[in-house]
């Protein structure tokens, strides 16, 4: 990156947009002080500016907004690789008296992350997938009286009376919740 001359002044059209720039690099976590030293300005001055100069403020949440968007968008890419497995190559050097005497090449697979997979589960099909055991049902006895139950071991036997259980009702007269378990 090049270092501006320290005489630099603000300039409406060109300081903010190379603020924004700065911030929103992805690969770089550049400090205040990195900045303004980019910038060819004190700490202070870039503080005082982004204070005074709506544009720069603006141009400070849009840099951290773009980063942001940038991890996201890495971390979508990292998750889908660990998701479906990849292959990669690793290359071996044999030296002998400090020249190459072979290469080798090796082509590896890296299977599918099971965590991965149920992360990605977990959170897109919530309702068929869950990490938990509990569940929640809202149902109404003979007496037209509304419950919560909610079901520890995961089998909706237990809610319909079917399974053995027992119901805990501690909080029953107050809020109507109800607790069943194995």
């Amino acid at each position: 990156m090049k270092k501006l001359p320290s005489h630099t002044k603000y300039d409406p059209l060109l300081t903010p947009l190379q603020y924004e720039d700065y911030l929103s690099d992805a690969r770089q976590q550049y400090s205040t002080e990195d900045i303004a030293g980019i910038l060819g300005v004190a700490p202070s001055t870039l503080n005082a500016w982004i204070n005074k100069y709506p544009a720069m403020r603006e141009a400070q949440e849009r840099g951290r907004e773009r980063r942001r968007l940038a991890f996201v968008k890495e971390a979508k890419r990292g998750l889908f690789k660990q998701l479906c497995g990849y292959d990669v190559e690793e290359m071996r050097t044999v030296l002998v008296d400090g020249n190459i005497k072979e290469q080798h090449i090796t082509r590896r697979h890296i299977p599918a992350n099971v965590a991965a997979a149920i992360f990605v589960l977990c959170n897109l099909s919530p309702e068929e997938w869950t990490r938990s055991n509990a569940r929640t049902l809202d149902f109404e006895d003979n007496n037209r009286r509304a419950f919560t139950v909610k079901v520890i071991d995961n089998t909706a036997d237990k809610v319909a009376g079917i399974g053995s259980g027992t119901r805990k009702k501690e909080d029953t007269e107050s809020d109507g919740t109800a607790e069943i378990t194995p």
